[in-house]
């Protein structure tokens, strides 16, 4: 919560319980310490009718722009008055009552592949909301402190957020009321130990997982044009596969370019041996065999997503090089094997699939940020006048939290004067399937979309288990697929990964 303190000319308070202010005289230590506190007296039993003026008193020294409640307490209308933007509170699951106690168990309980994570304007009934954050974070099936942890470490900023929407104008949500479920109980003692024996379950199957199947990725050719995708009763249209890569490497994140009636093709060549992805380019079809494109920062690091953008005369290419922390933009030298590097795009955070289009009158570059908490959920924004920059970032960053629909899949298009967002749904398992996205609002302040269709990966294929890349290539569209086999390279490193993290643990 550091940011919360920093945000400019916004007044903030912590609301907790009267109770709580018998162990603490002055406002608690720690990044709390700089808010001042709203004492709240006990408040009458949920559904109790009580006279204003004998309402509970409530302290209010400072003119404050919002309260940060951390209590489930019933409120009073005039506590919600209280505060110019009133009172704010996490709430996680389906419901709007479940506070942080209960966050990430019933997910992991239920084996429910998305934890839901809120921050909400509180409304005089207990079953009504005003939702100013939302996020739709995956579930850590192994850990119920783990995806507690994982949930609050993503929120934690939302509030300086929610301030920043108000600096910037930004209020078409915060007028919109939502209706929750009815809160859960806590969890008895007898749901905490079967929670504990389904965790065991999973974490033996996990294991046989990493050892035994392992994921075999591979790149092809739909000759229909991207926005076909987005008309649901499509029938199924022919896929025309790159052959099989063996089983100790795979082929993804393919992008095409045509040259004299030819495509050719850049896709991800990771080597289960190394664990490590290059690039590579083959004409399709019937082309000579692949060959190793030299791109990216030396010493090498792990290369993917070959993105490319045809500018006019020129065609470039972003690699995703998030091991080197940077966004590079490189330049074809000889085509296709050979690129130099023209301009550092952004330097520090480390992004994954790095995905730059022209929209309205600034150029745009979309990205995840590879963090402890994952790749797969959060959507960040940077905009530019000039394509080699300077870049500045959205200022409500990350402008999208959702393992469904966030994680770039290949290249934005316009279809009847609408964007379309081509976005990873890594709820269920990596890769799953694409979600193309409508864009509604894209400014440096405000961002929304909205899902507009699902790519599902053909059951009856070759490739069953996922997709997760679509990209236009002239009048048809590049895309993976991912089928799951038996690789003896990744059996062997993630053995010696385990008995080296038993030999570590045997020895502390």
């Amino acid at each position: 919560m550091y940011s919360l303190l920093a945000q400019p000319n916004v007044r903030a308070s912590l609301l907790i319980r009267a109770d709580a202010l018998t162990a603490h005289a002055e406002p608690p230590p720690g990044p709390f310490g700089g808010l001042p506190i709203v004492a709240a007296a006990e408040m009458p039993p949920r559904g109790a009718h009580t006279p204003a003026s004998e309402a509970p008193g409530i302290r209010l020294p400072y003119d404050l722009d919002f309260i940060l409640s951390f209590t489930n307490s019933p409120r009073s209308s005039d506590l919600l008055d209280a505060a110019r933007y009133g009172v704010w509170a996490f709430r996680f699951g389906d419901s709007a009552q479940d506070a942080a106690e209960s966050a990430g168990f019933w997910e992991v309980y239920g084996a429910a592949p998305v934890t839901v994570a809120r921050l909400v304007r509180l409304q005089p009934s207990p079953d009504a909301f005003v939702v100013l954050r939302e996020g739709h974070l995956p579930t850590r099936m192994l850990s119920v402190d783990g995806n507690r942890r994982d949930a609050l470490d993503r929120i934690a900023a939302w509030p300086a957020l929610a301030c920043t929407d108000i600096r910037n104008g930004v209020s078409a949500r915060w007028t919109a009321l939502a209706c929750a479920s009815p809160a859960r109980k806590p969890p008895t003692a007898r749901q905490r130990l079967g929670c504990k024996l389904r965790i065991a379950a999973r974490t033996v199957r996990t294991l046989a997982r990493s050892l035994f199947r392992h994921d075999h990725w591979n790149v092809g050719y739909v000759d229909r044009p991207i926005a076909w995708f987005l008309d649901p009763a499509r029938a199924p249209a022919p896929i025309a596969w790159l052959p099989p890569p063996t089983r100790d490497e795979f082929f993804a994140d393919p992008f095409g370019t045509w040259r004299a009636g030819r495509l050719t093709i850049l896709f991800e060549r990771f080597d289960y041996r190394t664990n490590l992805g290059s690039i590579s380019a083959i004409e399709h079809p019937g082309g000579s065999a692949a060959v190793p494109v030299q791109i990216g920062p030396q010493p090498a690091v792990h290369l993917s997503y070959p993105y490319l953008i045809d500018a006019g005369d020129r065609l470039l290419c972003i690699p995703e090089t998030h091991q080197a922390a940077e966004i590079g933009l490189y330049e074809v030298g000889r085509f296709p094997d050979r690129w130099v590097k023209i301009a550092d795009l952004l330097r520090g955070p480390p992004i994954v699939d790095a995905t730059l289009f022209r929209h309205g009158e600034l150029w745009w570059l979309a990205g995840s940020e590879a963090t402890a908490k994952g790749t797969t959920c959060e959507l960040h924004l940077w905009h530019a006048d000039q394509i080699t920059g300077p870049w500045r970032a959205h200022a409500a960053n990350p402008v999208k939290v959702d393992v469904r629909s966030a994680r770039p899949a290949g290249t934005p298009f316009l279809k009847d004067g609408a964007l379309y967002r081509p976005a990873q749904d890594c709820s269920r398992t990596y890769g799953g399937r694409v979600v193309i996205n409508r864009v509604v609002t894209l400014t440096p302040t405000e961002f929304q979309e909205t899902p507009a269709a699902a790519v599902e990966p053909d059951p009856s294929g070759p490739y069953p288990a996922g997709l997760h890349t679509l990209s236009a290539a002239g009048g048809g569209t590049l895309i993976d697929g991912k089928r799951v086999v038996f690789s003896p390279a990744e059996f062997r490193r993630v053995f010696l990964h385990y008995l080296r993290t038993a030999w570590r643990r045997a020895r502390a």
